[in-house]
């Protein structure tokens, strides 16, 4: 393949929230320069459930297909399967269907919100639990436990390894926001298209925004296929070797961010969070600047999902599955004033990172390090132990809370 030179200058300072990366309005544009086969080893485009636009979605009669709806029934088993777990005194890394139980019918819908996500769609609500129906540390547990039954694995989601769960609360308006670096995440603010780290991203509402927030999903399979046909000079940029997590901890000498997994399964791994930096912390300073052909592919990337997404219905007590292999997800500013200034807001999700071992693709040796880091022990022994945090609230903290998003790691 015969490319154009790109040449390695970039700004000192990208804005995260800028629509464009790139600084020449070109990206829909087709590179004549480019020739030859696009990728070898990757397919000329993807096929199957799992490429989709948001306009497809977002006709209200495919909801039943993706909506598991928990009825009157549902809600006594769930409710008896958290007693009889508390009744146990476990702690909740213990949490399974073993010590969770569930009917077999219930069971048997759960588990196909599993193969939704790693064979069909990408995607499932599991929707008919409100949240004031348990207390704040029973919805974390009944959160747990019937993802128990979709992956049962949970991932580490904190720099020590240890944390499994992450409250996502905007702390833009706490006293002394400012002196803790937040991450896009934990703001007011939109957040980028981006993939996070581990196979099945699951979030539960716990409370809604008054206005936006609405969390955003787009088809990896459906912008590579476009830029597969427009643009493959930047399919080929995206399929190099990247350093591109935000973390010390994720750092490593390089991997693509495109993969082709066997059986042609696209494998996505993507955030523009390391190379703009956000806020008063800047770029990941271990990492290369960009060259323009890097910027101009992450702006395509932005460009197409957001063309494509599509917003998640949301009610309290939803929990959301999403594949975070192979879709992307972002998030709509929410309670803003006209200036775009942060307001009071009840938004307020509980975040897993699961794995089923029963479906789980398997993934080329140079993502060895990311099953490791995420779902492989934490002990010397090579056991492994789960640290949960049931609620924000803590009174033995100055304003009775905790930080959300405390020692929890995030590419958005």
């Amino acid at each position: 393949m015969k490319m154009a030179a790109t040449t390695a200058s970039a700004p000192g300072r990208i804005d995260y929230y800028a629509q464009s990366l790139y600084p020449r309005s070109t990206t829909s544009e087709t590179v004549s320069e480019v020739t030859g086969e696009t990728l070898p080893g990757f397919p000329s485009r993807y096929d199957g459930e799992r490429v989709w636009t948001g306009s497809k979605w977002s006709n209200p009669s495919l909801e039943n297909s993706y909506i598991v709806q928990i009825n009157k029934d549902d809600l006594l088993d769930i409710e008896n399967a958290l007693r009889h777990f508390q009744g146990l005194n476990l702690p909740p890394g213990l949490l399974s269907r073993d010590t969770f139980p569930l009917p077999k019918e219930l069971n048997d819908r759960l588990r196909r919100v599993s193969r939704d996500c790693y064979n069909g769609r990408g995607f499932a609500i599991v929707r008919g639990i409100s949240p004031d129906r348990f207390t704040d540390e029973e919805n974390v547990l009944v959160f747990g436990g019937i993802s128990s039954y979709i992956a049962p694995t949970r991932g580490f989601q904190d720099v020590h390894r240890e944390l499994v769960t992450c409250h996502v609360l905007s702390e833009d308006m706490r006293p002394g926001s400012k002196e803790q670096n937040l991450r896009p995440a934990f703001t007011n603010g939109r957040l980028a298209f981006h993939t996070d780290v581990g196979d099945i991203l699951a979030l539960h509402t716990l409370g809604v925004s008054d206005t936006g927030g609405e969390t955003m999903i787009a088809s990896a399979c459906q912008i590579y296929n476009e830029m597969a046909k427009g643009r493959p000079d930047l399919i080929q940029e995206l399929a190099q070797n990247w350093a591109f997590f935000h973390s010390q901890d994720y750092y490593t000498d390089g991997t693509p961010l495109l993969t082709n997994a066997p059986g042609d399964r696209l494998v996505f791994q993507f955030s523009r969070l390391p190379i703009t930096g956000f806020r008063s912390q800047g770029a990941n300073p271990t990492l290369p600047p960009p060259t323009e052909k890097r910027l101009e592919a992450m702006a395509k990337v932005e460009e197409l999902a957001w063309k494509h997404a599509f917003p998640l219905p949301r009610e309290p007590g939803d929990m959301a599955y999403i594949n975070n292999l192979c879709l992307m997800h972002a998030r709509s500013a929410f309670d803003v004033d006209k200036e775009g200034n942060p307001l009071p807001s009840k938004r307020h999700l509980v975040k897993l990172m699961l794995q089923d071992p029963e479906l789980t693709w398997e993934l080329p040796q140079h993502l060895g390090w990311y099953l490791e880091r995420i779902y492989g022990p934490n002990q010397e022994d090579g056991g492994r132990t789960e640290k949960w945090q049931l609620s924000v609230k803590d009174e033995s903290l100055p304003d009775g809370r905790i930080w959300a998003g405390s020692g929890a790691l995030s590419n958005g």
